[in-house]
């Protein structure tokens, strides 16, 4: 099922048994060759994932999200490290030097604020 489809992420959280320690994604989307372009298909992925996050996590729980490199990451940024305790991009070894490709990596889950 295509992520982005209406119902999936009610499914997949209504398939989990309680909230989990851990979201990842690894989508991103096709590849036009016009790097602007590509980077804001693939952050608005990263957005979707990271507030899909937010809502499911268990509280201490983490999240890691591919992403290209581009300078449209602001805001995400911004609502991570207002949800997380430490936000870390990553570049694995094993991604090519010159590839934009990057990972973000919010750690330790602060909780959903709950209205009291």
């Amino acid at each position: 099922m295509d992520f982005l489809d209406e119902e999936a992420p009610r499914l997949l959280r209504e398939a989990l048994d309680g909230p989990p320690d851990l979201v990842i994604s690894d989508m991103a989307a096709p590849t036009t060759g016009h790097k602007r372009t590509d980077h804001l298909r693939t952050m608005y992925l990263c957005e979707v994932a990271a507030h899909f996050a937010v809502e499911t996590l268990a509280e201490g729980g983490h999240f890691l999200a591919k992403t290209f490199q581009g300078g449209a990451e602001q805001d995400l940024l911004t609502m991570l490290k207002q949800n997380f305790k430490q936000v870390v991009h990553v570049k694995p070894a094993a991604s090519r030097s010159e590839s934009v490709e990057m990972f973000l990596l919010a750690k330790s889950f602060k909780g959903r604020k709950t209205d009291g």
